[in-house]
């Protein structure tokens, strides 16, 4: 399971002079180009991607509708044009934030379940946020013997074995906290409509060489 927080997107806009809508869609691209390349080159069985955190909800309009409509526009794809994406598509998070017809295609695309391999996207999602709402259900259900990680919303999914950040910030800015306990963590400088799949095989290379102990 290889994970992504996507970072950078905006300042490629200003650097490149291009809208929002171009930079995003440009991102956007750039993940299902690596996805691809992660799942049919590298065999893996899970990629999942950190897509709009619930701290950035509080953005201004301008820059929170690029992303709202180019949501829109790939759900309508993968609804109409499935056979395009050779891998499920789950999202994870919050959607009480978007429009009623947006959480109905998220619903439908979430219960379609035709491939061994699994794209993750995060929307609106918090992992302390997620860490309280299982501690809630967890203490709802005191009599029940259940892990803490069942109730979460990764329960389906096995924990992230590497993390690649780019954008420069070396934090996890509230995604996977509890999932991220061994996952081995790569931060990169470049923006995300930048990153190369070169850079991608340089990291599996050296995650492949990495000894995992899971404190043992």
């Amino acid at each position: 399971h290889i994970s992504f927080i996507m970072d950078g997107n905006n300042r490629w806009s200003k650097l490149n002079a291009n809208d929002l809508k171009t930079s995003y869609k440009k991102g956007a691209e750039k993940l299902f180009k690596i996805v691809d390349h992660c799942f049919f080159h590298h065999k893996i069985d899970y990629v999942s991607a950190f897509a709009l955190s619930s701290h950035n909800i509080s953005r201004p309009k301008k820059v929170l509708s690029p992303i709202i409509n180019l949501l829109d526009l790939y759900l309508d794809e993968f609804l109409n044009n499935s056979s395009k994406y050779k891998y499920n598509i789950r999202f994870i998070g919050n959607f009480d934030f978007f429009k009623t017809e947006t959480r109905n295609k998220i619903v439908i695309i979430n219960k379609q379940n035709k491939y061994l391999k699994t794209l993750i996207i995060a929307l609106n999602y918090s992992g302390s946020q997620d860490i309280i709402l299982a501690a809630g259900l967890l203490n709802a259900n005191t009599n029940l013997k259940i892990n803490f990680s069942d109730l979460l919303s990764t329960s389906q999914y096995p924990n992230p074995d590497l993390l690649i950040r780019t954008g420069g910030y070396q934090r996890l800015s509230d995604y996977f906290l509890f999932q991220m306990k061994f996952t081995e963590l790569f931060f990169l400088k470049v923006l995300w409509p930048d990153l190369k799949i070169k850079s991608i095989d340089i990291i599996l290379a050296k995650y492949l060489k990495i000894e995992r102990k899971f404190g043992k």
